[in-house]
Formats: C-alpha cells, sequence, structure tokens
C-alpha cells in the first residue's frame, strides 16, 4: 500500500534559530513591579535588556482641528497578548554596529 504524503499543515515550522547579533528588550507595563523584578532576575544571565514602559498616558489628543488628516490608516498595531495577560512585551532588535538607527527616519 503506498504510503500518503504529509499535508503541509500537519508540518510543524521549522525553529528560529538564535540569531547572536541580536539582542531582546522586555518592556515592563508601569506599575508592574514584582514582573519587572522577576524578568531582570531571570534575564541578568542573557543577552537581554529589562526597561519600564515610558509612555504616560495617550499623546494622541489634538489641540486643535486638523484641517485634513494625512493619515492614510491606522500606524498602530493590537499589542501582543503578553501586554495584557502578563504585562510585559518582547522587542527584538538587532545589534549591528553598522546600522544606524536614525537612517530610516
Amino acid at each position: 500500500m503506498p504510503r500518503k504524503a504529509k499535508s503541509p499543515t500537519a508540518q510543524s515550522p521549522p525553529a528560529r534559530k538564535p540569531d547572536p547579533t541580536e539582542s531582546v528588550t522586555l518592556i515592563v507595563r508601569r506599575g508592574a513591579q514584582r514582573r519587572f523584578d522577576k524578568l531582570a532576575e531571570a534575564t541578568k544571565d542573557l543577552p537581554a535588556t529589562v526597561s519600564w514602559d515610558r509612555r504616560h498616558g495617550e499623546r494622541r489628543t489634538a489641540s486643535h482641528k486638523v484641517e485634513q488628516e494625512r493619515r492614510k490608516t491606522e500606524r498602530r498595531r493590537t499589542p501582543p497578548f503578553t501586554w495584557q495577560v502578563a504585562d510585559f512585551v518582547v522587542v527584538s532588535v538587532p545589534s549591528d554596529p553598522d546600522v544606524d538607527p536614525e537612517e530610516d527616519k
């Protein structure tokens, strides 16, 4: 009897290999002191940094009426589930010294 081929959906995606030039930043929601302390302790020997969310509130308040909105679409994305459930988000940043982060602006 011929062997059935596996469907592409049955295969799990290949695991992402760690990139040694990539650093990880964990941003913790304001006020989540215990979460911050636990993450800082757990990552002390890893190439990761833990920092507080620096936002103080909604910055998108108009002080005056805008004649014409120039944005075509909403640029903000829904935060990852870890922001709501665990009070932090993981941000991976390539740490290539030859790349200027201001270059794209």
